[in-house]
């Protein structure tokens, strides 16, 4: 079944329902990336092992949005990441010929 799809204005459209917050979690550990010092890794208490993967979904998001890579991984109930630094580059060398 093909899509319908039409223009309407801004009057006749409800009124989007969010208000636009932000994640505080998010915040907090964007924060604690910033100020991560070189060498050491980031340790983040998750509570039960059902929220170990809430929280590698939140470093994700958080390190998307500084704009660089973070490698995340968990023991038991505590998540750590660090910096993942420079990504080579993906599949094998090119022959040529």
């Amino acid at each position: 079944m093909p899509l319908k799809i039409r223009q309407v204005s801004e009057k006749e459209a409800p009124k989007p329902t969010a208000r636009g917050a932000t994640n505080k979690d998010v915040h907090q550990l964007k924060s604690e990336m910033m100020k991560l010092a070189s060498g050491a890794v980031l340790e983040v208490e998750a509570g039960s092992e059902k929220a170990v993967r809430g929280v590698k979904t939140l470093i994700t998001r958080a390190s998307n949005e500084l704009g660089n890579r973070w490698r995340h991984w968990h023991v038991g109930t505590k998540v750590y990441a660090r910096p993942q630094g420079k990504t080579k580059g993906r599949g094998g060398s090119r022959s040529k010929e």
